[in-house]
């Protein structure tokens, strides 16, 4: 009996993870990846046709890929769509796609920021039978490309994975308490340490990876610094609490106008101390990483800063909240500003940041 497929959309490096680990670990699935321009495939050719994840100064390199270029309404039915795409990118790059999806299709989506889901949903909103079913993964390994099939897994961490539940439906697209086979065959690869948790859970959980990218992100762009770098400096580890101060008196805002009661538990989960400690156990982890923002910017491509911080700036407009450091983290992203630690005070100010208690 012949395995279902997957299909990858988006080869940076998350991308690459994926589907290294899943051809190492599962050599019986058709893997295809998906080129969304004609040049990738020279790229291909001149990297052996082959995805290389290197680890401890370990090369591994796997083959075995399948490979399509991406044309309008062109291919057989996906069953499996792995999405790793930037996250303003995901509407353009899905939309050739769209007709080989099914409402059997499986999409899980591995990004940073939150919003793409809703955007990929739009076409589907007034007709939910035809939708797939949505997943979203929350990864915090540490991952750099060092050229374009070949990355460094810098910070060896864990994925959760789980249904989506969006701002636009509050029920999630699966009810399902058992992971769809994508999932599977997923949290077989021992490299990923991938969990498979419920819609509620992953919420949370992607709300907490939403504080860490917003610390990290925009402040090792804008300081040109490693993760790990910025706590080198008593200035900026000062920064970094004023910033986490006021993202989880957001997010705690945000959890509340989704109709979830904010309890003690989540109070506690959600404080700032608690997402500090998240915040310094990963820059532990990921310390020696260049993420992924910092790679976009000193690439000259366009960042994820929208999905990110400028998320967290939509959400505490429409509540009410202030949000001064995450409004000047974003244009300083879009500015292309650098700054040193002397000018912290002058750019930042000494912002009142409300303490939500």
């Amino acid at each position: 009996m012949t395995s279902p497929s997957i299909h990858i959309l988006g080869l940076g490096n998350l991308g690459k993870l994926f589907a290294h680990a899943l051809r190492r670990n599962h050599p019986e699935i058709p893997i295809t990846l998906l080129f969304h321009r004609p040049s990738l495939v020279d790229d291909w050719n001149n990297a052996g046709r082959g995805i290389e994840i290197v680890r401890n100064n370990v090369s591994d390199n796997q083959h075995g890929f399948n490979y399509q270029i991406v044309k309008d309404d062109e291919g057989d039915d996906i069953e499996n769509l792995l999405v790793a795409t930037k996250t303003h990118a995901t509407v353009e790059a899905i939309q050739p796609l769209r007709n080989r999806l099914r409402p059997t299709s499986t999409m899980l989506f591995l990004q940073n920021g939150i919003g793409s889901v809703d955007e990929v949903d739009t076409p589907f909103s007034h007709n939910h039978q035809l939708r797939p079913t949505y997943l979203s993964g929350i990864v915090n390994h540490g991952v750099y490309a060092t050229s374009t099939f070949s990355s460094v897994h810098a910070g060896l961490a864990d994925v959760f994975i789980g249904p989506v539940v969006s701002d636009k439906h509050a029920k999630s697209s699966t009810e399902s308490s058992a992971p769809p086979f994508l999932v599977q065959k997923i949290l077989e690869c021992p490299e990923l340490s991938a969990s498979w948790v419920t819609a509620q859970e992953l919420l949370f959980i992607q709300l907490q990876k939403l504080a860490v990218n917003a610390v990290f992100n925009p402040l090792t762009s804008i300081f040109d610094c490693r993760n790990g770098e910025l706590f080198a400096s008593s200035a900026i580890s000062d920064l970094i609490y004023r910033l986490i101060a006021e993202t989880a008196y957001i997010i705690r805002a945000h959890i509340g106008s989704l109709g979830h009661a904010v309890t003690p538990s989540i109070q506690a989960r959600f404080s700032p101390e608690s997402l500090r400690k998240l915040v310094n156990d990963i820059g532990v982890k990921t310390a020696k990483n260049i993420s992924s923002m910092r790679q976009d910017v000193l690439a000259g491509r366009k960042t994820e800063i929208g999905h990110i911080n400028g998320y967290l700036v939509t959400r505490a407009g429409s509540l009410g909240v202030p949000c001064p450091i995450n409004t000047t983290l974003v244009s300083l992203i879009n500015e292309k500003r650098k700054l040193s630690e002397k000018d912290i005070d002058n750019v930042f100010g000494a912002s009142q940041i409300a303490s939500g208690d």
